[in-house]
């Protein structure tokens, strides 16, 4: 039976109706644009000693202090698309919070585009798509960077369709989450090199809690961290203290898998509360609402906060996960590539003559060969020591000394042992780096050579 006019009128109208909704839901015309990186580079200092650009539209969408959006490179003709936080008019070294390709660097004319899709992109100079926030004709209006630091594609009611919150890479802003479900889990460090790639350390939710690690040789160990296990996210904020205004507290909140339901954010005793707890990391006496949490490129987690009570050097590091005397010696990078330290001081360099004055030059000794059949590696003793990951892995066992040697000669990528006296346990390491002073002197460090 042929359909009837009404039925066509019906189908027409949901046409119609259907377009209507895909225009409302397009980037207005003069909400778009597109940004070529060229041009000259902007005064201001900025970390990494990089030159930047700052990304301008005609709107200037992205002009709210202290952030702005900047292409910058470390090598030329290779840039990142990152956020910079920082006044210029205070004339100090500004600092960058989030990148979008920091291990695919585009080049001179790359181009910044937000169509009318609502596809955020940015693409190399010969065409090639480098990222992009894959939001195409999923009803986002328009673009926004946050007083926060967040960037955002927002659709017509204001709800956020994107959000570089969601996408950390070292460093934690204000307010912002890591989730292990539906978001990212971990941070990731920046090589201290010039080219700033994805480095060897991360901070990640996990089974254990909030856990730091280095990945070396193929292996992950553990230096750090809060324990906690069911995290299901990690919150860094800034909180009035006692509801002062002028008084704040750093924390980190934990939010665990019995309370679902309840804000992140709000969780910030260093006690615990029902299941969920959080960690006061510093108390201060000034508005702490632009601060930052970071993975350092040498492993250690800092936190810088604005000051704006100055008139220089108004970014203040105000914690350090290794700062102090007992701690400090526990970030592997402490010493170099290799060396021996107690009380956040490198005090020698061991060697099978015994331990020698440590200078930046101590490295561990040259891995030996791992062809089949030839002589059995040696090792010298260090007493009284413990590796950098030796606190949070007790090692395998019970065993003998000798089978713990046996278990490093059969692995080429074994640096060393260390072997606890008292209870026969054994723990095999890849990579050495900064051993710790330890009073107790069954405790010894096998370092092959």
């Amino acid at each position: 039976m042929a359909p009837s006019i009404h039925m066509h009128f019906l189908l027409f109208s949901a046409i119609l109706l259907c377009s209507s909704v895909l225009v409302q839901s397009q980037v207005p015309k003069n909400q778009t644009f597109q940004f070529i990186n060229q041009g000259d580079f902007s005064e201001y200092i900025v970390e990494y000693d990089a030159n930047h650009r700052i990304v301008r539209t005609e709107e200037d969408t992205f002009f709210i202090y202290p952030f702005r959006l900047c292409f910058y490179n470390t090598t030329p003709n290779a840039f990142i698309l990152a956020l910079r936080a920082g006044i210029p008019n205070d004339e100090d070294l500004m600092r960058w919070v989030w990148d979008a390709n920091r291990n695919d660097p585009v080049r001179e004319n790359a181009t910044l585009t937000f169509g009318r899709n609502g596809n955020l992109v940015l693409a190399d100079v010969d065409g090639r798509v480098v990222w992009q926030t894959n939001t195409a004709n999923k009803g986002v209006t328009g673009i926004s960077l946050q007083p926060n630091g967040n960037l955002v594609l927002q659709d017509k009611n204001g709800r956020f369709v994107w959000q570089s919150f969601d996408y950390p890479v070292d460093t934690l802003l204000v307010g912002q989450s890591l989730k292990l479900n539906g978001g990212k889990k971990q941070l990731v460090s920046r090589t201290s090199d010039v080219n700033g790639r994805d480095g060897p350390y991360s901070i990640v939710i996990d089974k254990k809690g909030f856990t730091m690690y280095l990945k070396t040789a193929g292996k992950s160990l553990q230096y750090g961290g809060w324990e906690g296990q069911g995290l299901l996210n990690v919150s860094f904020d800034a909180v009035p203290e006692d509801q002062s205004i002028t008084s704040y507290e750093l924390t980190l909140a934990f939010g665990e898998q019995q309370q679902l339901s309840t804000p992140t954010r709000h969780l910030l005793q260093s006690r615990p509360v029902g299941n969920s707890r959080g960690i006061i990391l510093k108390k201060l006496n000034y508005n702490a609402t632009y601060s930052f949490f970071r993975l350092e490129s040498d492993g250690n987690i800092k936190v810088f906060t604005y000051y704006t009570n100055t008139s220089y050097l108004k970014w203040d590091q105000t914690y350090a996960f290794f700062g102090d005397d007992v701690r400090e010696c526990g970030l592997p990078s402490k010493c170099g590539s290799f060396g021996f330290c107690d009380k956040r001081m490198c005090i020698a360099c061991p060697s099978p003559k015994g331990l020698l004055g440590w200078s930046e030059s101590c490295k561990p000794p040259a891995a030996p060969s791992c062809n089949t059949g030839g002589a059995a590696p040696k090792y010298y003793k260090i007493a009284g020591v413990q590796h950098f990951s030796s606190p949070y892995d007790e090692g395998q066992g019970p065993m003998k000394v000798t089978d713990c040697r046996d278990k490093c000669n059969k692995d080429c990528k074994c640096a060393g042992f260390f072997y606890r006296g008292e209870s026969s346990k054994c723990f095999t390491v890849p990579v050495l780096g900064t051993l710790i002073k330890d009073v107790n002197t069954s405790h010894v460090g096998y370092i092959k050579y």
